[in-house]
Formats: C-alpha cells, sequence, structure tokens
C-alpha cells in the first residue's frame, strides 16, 4: 500500500495563532470543517470562510505545501488516519490509569503528526549532506541536547566524524572550525533557544549546513537553517518537562539514521562490527 504523507491539519494547528487575521479566519473554517473543505474550490473556501482567494493562496504557501490541491490531499490523508482524536488532558489528581492513558495519548499523536510533517525531499537532503560532510556537530540543551547526543551516538556507530555539545561554549568553539561542507544539527524544539540559535548562527557564517529539529514555526531557528526537520508534540497544557516533543525528536532521528544507513550497504558492516566489539560486556551472553 502506498503511503500518503498527511500533514495539513498538524501543520496548521501548529502555527494557526501566529497567522494574520485573514488567513487565520480561513484556516480556523478548515479546522472546524476539514471534510468539506478538501471538495472546494480557493474561490468557494474564501466565500464560505469569509476571506479572499488571495489570503487561502498565501495561507497554503506559508504552510509550505506546494499547491492548494496538495494542501487538500494532506489533509484528506489525515481524516483517513483519524488525526483527529480528542486528546486527554491531565488534571489535577488524575488516576494511574489515567496518567498512563495520556502518556500513551500524546507521545503516540505526536509520532504520528510528526511523521506527517517530514517531507522526503528534506530528508533525502539532509541525508546528503551529512553523508558529505567532514565533520558534523549535534547541538542542543536541556532536553535537546539527549536528542543531539542520541543522534552523534548513532552516526559515530557507523563511523561517521562527528561532535557533540550541550554547552554553548564548547559548540560554539566546534562551530567556528565547521567548513562549507560541514553540518550542524541544531536541536530545539521551540526555536528560540539563544544558545542553539548562536551556534547555529556561527556554524551559518561559515558556510556550513544548519539542519534544524524543531517545530513547525516561524521562528529564529527554523529561519536561519538550510535544512528543516519539524516535530509535532501534544503535550500537556501544564508542562512539567519536555515530554512528547522529545520522544517526537528522538523519532525524526531515528527516521533519519535509518534512511542515512539504506542509502549505503558498508554502514550494515560497519554497524555489525561495532555491535560485535561490545558484545562481550553483555552478561549472559
Amino acid at each position: 500500500m502506498t503511503y500518503m504523507p498527511g500533514g495539513g491539519l498538524v501543520r496548521l494547528r501548529e502555527v494557526i495563532a501566529e497567522l494574520s487575521d485573514s488567513e487565520a479566519r480561513i484556516g480556523n473554517y478548515i479546522l472546524q470543517h476539514p471534510a468539506e473543505f478538501v471538495h472546494l474550490t480557493v474561490k468557494e473556501l474564501a466565500e464560505r470562510s469569509g476571506g479572499s482567494p488571495a489570503a487561502v493562496v498565501r495561507l497554503w504557501r506559508s504552510l509550505g505545501f506546494d499547491s492548494y490541491q496538495d494542501f487538500k490531499l494532506r489533509v484528506a490523508s489525515d481524516l483517513q488516519s483519524d488525526i483527529n482524536g480528542q486528546y486527554t488532558e491531565l488534571q489535577f489528581g488524575s488516576s494511574f490509569g489515567d496518567i498512563l492513558r495520556s502518556v500513551e495519548e500524546s507521545n503516540q499523536k505526536s509520532i504520528q503528526n510528526t511523521l506527517r510533517l517530514l517531507k522526503k525531499a528534506d530528508v533525502q537532503e539532509a541525508v546528503s549532506v551529512l553523508r558529505n560532510a567532514k565533520r558534523t556537530l549535534t547541538f542542543g540543551v536541556g532536553a535537546s541536547a539527549i536528542v543531539a547526543e542520541d543522534f552523534a551516538q548513532k552516526l559515530l556507530r557507523i563511523g561517521f566524524p562527528v561532535y557533540h555539545a550541550s554547552d554553548f561554549h564548547q559548540g560554539a568553539v566546534i562551530a567556528t572550525q565547521l567548513e562549507p561542507e560541514d553540518v550542524l544539527v541544531a536541536v530545539s524544539y521551540s526555536g528560540t533557544t539563544s544558545e542553539v540559535y548562536e551556534v547555529a548562527d556561527i556554524a551559518k557564517r561559515n558556510n556550513a549546513h544548519v539542519i534544524a529539529i524543531t517545530r513547525f514555526s516561524d521562528s529564529p531557528l527554523s529561519r536561519l537553517a538550510t535544512i528543516r526537520l519539524y516535530v509535532s508534540a501534544v503535550e500537556p497544557q501544564v508542562r512539567v518537562a519536555a515530554t512528547a516533543s522529545r520522544v517526537a525528536a528522538l523519532v525524526i532521528v531515528d527516521a533519519l539514521f535509518i534512511y542515512l544507513a539504506s542509502q549505503d550497504k558498508t554502514v550494515y558492516e560497519t554497524l555489525d562490527a561495532t555491535r560485535r566489539v561490545v558484545q562481550s560486556h553483555k552478561l549472559g551472553e
């Protein structure tokens, strides 16, 4: 069965609060009537939402779609995948069962939404620059540092020249030494973390490639990056930690790594060799 990527409703929800009034009016109409929207022309959508055809065009372009038809196809795919399922929000004093159900739902929906945001062309471009880089730096702070370190560990396993930093000074020093063929993988869910942005800016000024793993929005990091891999996260209203966003970002890392491995059969040989070298330290094996 051919996989038809969705992401129309996901992208719209992620940025609805950042849209202009005219685009937000149309966007809210689509969110309220998604099944109806997929059958409407640009003119019909403008009339029913109280907007204008020009605002409809601006909307699908600002969401990063190739065409109005592409936008409608993505929304139709979301509807078939039940992407509109309601998330159970936790309250103070929630039962253990409710907590487990909430964790399951938030992680599951975040993974599904994130995979629908991924574009094949972006992943292919990211893999291409990573394969050609003399040096790759992965950088993030806080919970994002865990994601960046995980990707660095994966690249190290297949013999890629990679550095990881979670401290601004260390990240800035390494970024300063990056060259045009090198890569910085910058991880920040918000896209507004100053340390991550500043390290990315240093790398960009050295003409290095900047791959951003960040939420779908018009954030400073997103604008700076040369390649964007977007995360969508269903987080609790009271966000005690980066939970679903961390899991969703790790899914991007996994997808990127597996796609990277699939492009070169020698990668599997390297993975097997690195697995065997630590096998003696597995208890009972």
